[in-house]
């Protein structure tokens, strides 16, 4: 009976599998096609500026967010300044802006309808100097939005690692000489190295993934590149391959970070946090000064603006559209972080109870989802679809028609493919928490695995269900290059909408309906929070 439910188990975890490595397969195996005329134009004249733009915009962005994360980190965490148990929270927060909505907001700040024009313009009559002072739509543009809107990734993990950290280690080096600059980069920046580089690769593959910012600031890169080839140029061959560059560059990265970390260890010896001075060496108000001009920038000046938005287009808001525009985000979000929950929770479960080496391959394998690309991921979805849909008319001799092209099903498999991840690694926290006597307990009691699952296990997980559902929900709401590529005829969610209006030039739209987004998205932001600040030492 066990070997059958093995067998049953490892044939489920197997049909997962292939659902998760299909589109992966299918952009690999598109290198043995045929060379097409745009591909060999796209590797003439384009593929160098995709790479170069790419690789540029990767390390200034992970070399601003470490700087930035590890900074602040080490301030609220080592000094006692004025407003310091408040920045720990508040510089938090800028997660929650989306990054494509802080380049469009940066990139109105000087339009016509922005603060700045608006404020020189209305004060001192300056309004066209200001309108053609800078343009932040370029490269450096896309480095200083995306690190602004990232850097919390790098310090939400240091934090806890500086703060929980023993006093000895730093009371060493205090002994040996080494000035408070001394002590952060030759003892404190080595021991969160690990939270630094998870922290890093997390902030690398979201900069890989992003398309908004990249079109809309008119940067050419590996996103940009994959999406222009498919959708403007309408040749499936050459997006594949550039997913294929992408999909390659983040594996590697995600190899470089398994071996960077490898089994290293940092142990505290005693429970002694460090004590935070009572005052600043130099000048108190220089740490204040620094955490408020990260916040402003990060947080308070896009909201500003946001609410400027609101006030010059508040008479041409369509409350109706924008009360149907939230109902499908939340709609497809809700429905699509339940079948998540439903299929991750199966394949923890099969992960519990059956310990073999498939099983521990096929949670690996899921765990590289989050990953992948929204716009990799879309073409890799879309493309074996699309395949068999002109395979099956050539077959029965009918004209080509869509069967799951541009349906809801397409659209949450991608969802599935993607935000796994996320729904994995809390419910398999979960099931850690749970103690193996519950399974014997509950096996004595002549309870099948399912029951075991359904009555003892699923009301021990809720707390962890519930946390997975907020936010695989937050990340599906605010999903945007997935959703362009995938969604059905007529259907719009807020991201959509968002895009179209900055597309259209119609910055003072964006107003209500990125705030209502920005809302949703503070969700995960304290939840995550909450978590990481209760492992802070105080």
């Amino acid at each position: 009976m066990s070997n059958k439910i093995d067998s049953f188990n490892n044939t489920l975890a197997f049909i997962f599998v292939l659902i998760f490595l299909l589109p992966i397969l299918f952009i690999f195996l598109n290198l043995f096609t045929a060379t097409t005329d745009v591909w060999i134009h796209i590797k003439t004249y384009l593929l160098e500026e995709y790479v170069i733009n790419s690789l540029i915009i990767v390390f200034f962005v992970a070399l601003f967010t470490i700087l930035i994360g590890t900074s602040l980190a080490w301030l609220v965490s080592m000094y006692d300044f004025p407003g310091v148990n408040l920045f720990k929270w508040l510089l938090i927060i800028p997660m929650a802006i989306p990054t494509y909505i802080n380049a469009f907001i940066y990139s109105g700040l000087n339009e016509t309808s922005g603060i700045f024009f608006n404020f020189f313009e209305y004060y001192f009559g300056l309004g066209p100097f200001i309108y053609n002072l800078y343009n932040i739509q370029n490269i450096y543009g896309v480095i200083f939005v995306m690190s602004i809107s990232l850097y919390p990734y790098v310090y939400l993990l240091c934090l806890p690692a500086f703060a929980n950290h023993s006093y000895s280690v730093f009371e060493v080096g205090k002994s040996l000489g080494l000035n408070q600059y001394q002590r952060m980069t030759k003892i404190g920046i080595p021991i969160v190295r690990p939270a630094v580089i998870a922290g890093v690769s997390f902030v690398i593959m979201e900069t890989l993934a992003e398309y908004a910012t990249m079109e809309y600031f008119g940067v050419p890169t590996f996103a940009t590149g994959i999406f222009r080839a498919w959708f403007v140029l309408g040749d499936d061959v050459s997006s594949l391959r550039l997913s294929s560059i992408l999909l390659t560059l983040v594996f590697f990265l995600i190899y470089f970070e398994e071996i960077s970390r490898g089994k290293k260890n940092f142990d505290n010896p005693t429970n002694k946090v460090y004590k935070r001075k009572k005052e600043i060496p130099d000048n108190k108000a220089l740490p204040t000064f620094l955490c408020s001009l990260v916040l402003f920038f990060g947080f308070i000046l896009p909201l500003i603006q946001i609410f400027y938005w609101i006030s010059y287009s508040f008479e041409e808001i369509n409350i109706i559209f924008l009360a149907e525009l939230i109902a499908s985000s939340t709609g497809i979000a809700l429905l699509s972080a339940i079948t998540i929950i439903i299929f991750t929770l199966n394949i923890s479960f099969i992960s519990r109870i059956t310990k073999n080496i498939f099983t521990k391959i096929s949670i690996k394998i899921f765990s590289l989802g989050y990953a992948i690309p929204g716009v990799v991921l879309a073409v890799g979805v879309i493309a074996p679809i699309t395949y068999m849909e002109k395979s099956f008319a050539k077959l029965f001799d009918y004209p080509p028609e869509a069967i799951l092209t541009g349906t809801f099903i397409l659209l949450i498999t991608a969802y599935l493919v993607r935000f796994s991840t996320i729904s994995i690694k809390t419910i398999d926290s979960g099931f850690n928490k749970i103690s193996r006597n519950y399974d014997l307990v509950s096996e004595s009691l002549g309870y099948s695995k399912i029951q075991t699952l359904l009555k003892v296990h699923a009301p021990i997980l809720l707390p962890t269900v519930y946390s997975a559902l907020i936010l695989l929900f937050v990340d599906i709401v605010k999903e945007l290059p997935m959703t362009l590529i995938l969604r059905p005829f007529n259907f719009t969610t807020l991201p959509v909408y968002l895009y179209e209006l900055a597309e259209a030039e119609n910055l003072s739209s964006i107003g209500l309906p990125g705030l209502i987004l920005i809302i949703i998205c503070l969700i995960p932001v304290i939840i995550l929070s909450k978590g990481i600040m209760n492992n802070v030492k105080h």
